[in-house]
């Protein structure tokens, strides 16, 4: 009974997941000091250096995602993040105000919550 009640669970947890998904192209937005510098569609791989004084940080796109490929900045959190592909997902690099967060555009994705 109890293993009943879990799979019907994760069937409902599985059937709201899928039915939410839409195919909206996810982007990256690239910002400094809160200003959009860059929208990047992550479908078109590419290098893209951003220079700020003698700062510097390299962002790749490759396989369907985004990383800080390279970075002048002391601590290389940013660096070490990976390769992020989900909406909602970001990278953070503080010593040089950037951020790079992936936003899905046209329909968004729902969650069973937000139905």
């Amino acid at each position: 009974m109890i293993a009943a009640v879990i799979l019907a669970a994760a069937a409902a947890v599985f059937f709201f997941q899928v039915k939410n998904r839409t195919s909206g192209t996810v982007y990256a937005i690239v910002e400094q000091d809160s200003k959009e510098l860059m929208r990047l569609p992550l479908s078109e791989p590419g290098e893209y250096r951003i220079s700020d004084g003698d700062s510097y940080n390299v962002i790749e796109i490759t396989e369907g995602g985004v990383r800080m490929k390279e970075a002048d900045c002391p601590d290389q959190i940013c660096v070490s993040r990976g390769l992020i592909r989900k909406s909602g997902q970001s990278i953070v690099c503080l010593p040089h105000r950037l951020v790079i967060r992936l936003e899905q555009l046209g329909d968004q994705e729902l969650d069973a919550v937000a139905e």
